[in-house]
């Protein structure tokens, strides 16, 4: 059960350390056009993931649900980017990423309660 739980906690981590190094690597320096400042936009599609850090890091068991809750938003902000022919490239990372982070919290949960039970 505990290669369960450290499997799922390391899926968790790539999710979401690799969705906000994704958003500042890709808005910071790759994006090929800008229709706002780049320090606000990294700030509004980062400052969602920086909540949850703290509690990701010390395996919170409420945290790791409310991050599967908002990895929907950033895997409908993913599927957005794949469409748009500039940035298609970032929506599959952003895609691929908000599925690690949503299976990895999910299953975490899951491989939690029943090592308690």
């Amino acid at each position: 059960m505990l290669n369960n739980l450290l499997l799922w906690r390391f899926v968790t981590f790539i999710g979401l350390f690799g969705m906000i190094a994704l958003i500042v690597i890709w808005n910071g320096w790759l994006t090929p056009s800008q229709y706002i400042n780049r320090g606000i936009e990294i700030a509004i599609f980062t400052m969602p993931l920086l909540f949850f850090v703290r509690g990701i890091l010390y395996a919170d068991r409420e945290k790791h649900i409310a991050i599967t809750l908002l990895s929907f938003v950033y895997f409908c902000l993913g599927i957005w980017f794949i469409f748009a022919p500039d940035e298609s490239i970032y929506g599959y990372i952003m895609t691929v990423l908000s599925l690690c982070l949503y299976f990895g919290g999910f299953f975490y949960v899951r491989a939690l309660d029943k090592s308690k039970s």
